[in-house]
């Protein structure tokens, strides 16, 4: 998926850190947010 800078950012839910809860990003509609995506952070590989 492309997407364009300048567009809204596309609905999504992940798994939050440390518990079974699901976060969406539209809770968070209308605020600014940062997502940072770090595969295998902390990991030795």
């Amino acid at each position: 998926m492309e997407i364009q800078a300048g567009s809204g950012a596309p609905d999504f839910a992940l798994a939050a850190h440390n518990t079974d809860q699901k976060v969406s990003l539209a809770a968070f509609r209308g605020r600014p947010v940062v997502v940072a995506f770090m595969p295998f952070a902390f990991t030795g590989g």
